[in-house]
């Protein structure tokens, strides 16, 4: 519950977010002209505590997300080339992670994903180009957009165990 004061000539908001060593804790600020813009903005505060920060714009799927990433950033601020070679990459990548959530994705996952893809992968520049266009556009979703609250593919790194000899041995089984 959302409460709305006085205080001096400005506004301010407060809410209970808990009980810490059974001491009450509030969230406050203060500063506001109107009681209205301090309910506004409390209102605010107090859905993104109660929801953990995630916007509508988190709820768009991964594949939805790279899309409107190529079109409204992408393609404006890269070159020619570059968005070729990550579009060609793009279809790869919607497959694997498209249907996740932006706010679901995690670093755990992305790993996964980057696995399966090596799976799939004939070279070494191709994985590389994957990862690229994870990195960057989760990367964009949290810093240029704010779409997420933090980057999950900050830390994705290709495993160094990995080769890319002429056999792969996957899951027993040895692939020419």
């Amino acid at each position: 519950m959302i409460s709305i004061r006085k205080r001096g000539d400005s506004y301010q908001y407060c809410f209970d977010v808990g009980k810490v060593n059974s001491k009450r804790k509030q969230i406050t600020k203060c500063g506001f002209k109107t009681k209205n813009e301090a309910l506004v903005a409390g209102q605010k505060a107090y859905n993104e505590f109660i929801n953990g920060g995630i916007s509508q714009e988190s709820q768009m799927t991964y594949a939805d997300y790279l899309d409107y990433w190529m079109e409204e950033y992408f393609e404006i601020n890269y070159k020619y080339s570059t968005a070729k070679r990550y579009k060609e990459s793009f279809e790869t990548v919607k497959k694997e992670l498209g249907a996740y959530k932006l706010c679901n994705i995690t670093p755990y996952i992305l790993n996964k994903a980057l696995l399966k893809l090596y799976q799939k992968s004939q070279t070494k520049d191709s994985l590389r180009n994957y990862q690229k266009v994870i990195k960057s556009s989760l990367r964009d979703a949290a810093s240029y957009f704010g779409f997420i609250k933090y980057d999950p593919a900050g830390d994705l790194q290709i495993p160094r165990v990995l080769s890319f000899d002429s056999k792969k041995i996957i899951q027993g089984t040895y692939l020419l």
